[in-house]
């Protein structure tokens, strides 16, 4: 029998379903709609419930170039607007968890289960990374270990990279 790609309602792919931990994302300030639109389609892959994106970055919802890279979506995640991380970081009832190489961060590779069920995924900017302040209130830092000389990927690539080995351990 030949092989072929399957569509999306041939799989079985529901985190949620799959009995997944509840993985939830915040966005600092992004500088470009296309990086938005790849959070966007990573979020909506790997099964991401709640998207909080600053509302500095609202208008980026209506660019074209969001909408070619993030292939509709958004359509498919709880997308919320805040104004101060400390908002949501105070109430979010779950472990924080920031991707930013820290003195204090850990390889990514060795998140192992037995967090709290829910997790906010922090990510910065891409040019200044968290800053301190948000930086200073999570529960964890993880890193992505790298081997070029470069010390930084791509805010999608980074969110890309960790929701893999996030999901990976749990299923």
């Amino acid at each position: 029998m030949p092989d072929r790609q399957l569509t999306h309602s041939e799989t079985n792919f529901n985190a949620k379903e799959r009995g997944c931990s509840e993985i939830n994302v915040l966005l600092e300030r992004l500088d470009s709609p296309a990086n938005l639109g790849s959070v966007f389609r990573n979020s909506e892959a790997f099964g991401i419930v709640n998207i909080w994106i600053h509302e500095a970055n609202r208008s980026y919802l209506k660019s074209n170039r969001l909408k070619r890279t993030s292939r509709s979506a958004e359509f498919n995640l709880n997308i919320h607007f805040y104004e101060d991380e400390a908002s949501i970081l105070d109430t979010f009832e779950g472990t924080t968890i920031g991707i930013e190489i820290t003195k204090n961060s850990e390889n990514l590779s060795s998140f192992k289960k037995g967090l709290k069920s829910k997790i906010l995924l922090v990510l910065g900017n891409e040019k200044l990374g968290i800053n301190s302040e948000t930086l200073n209130r999570l529960d964890r830092s993880y890193h992505i270990k790298m081997f070029g000389t470069n010390s930084s990927l791509n805010v999608a690539q980074t969110l890309g990279i960790a929701l893999y080995e996030i999901r990976r351990e749990q299923i």
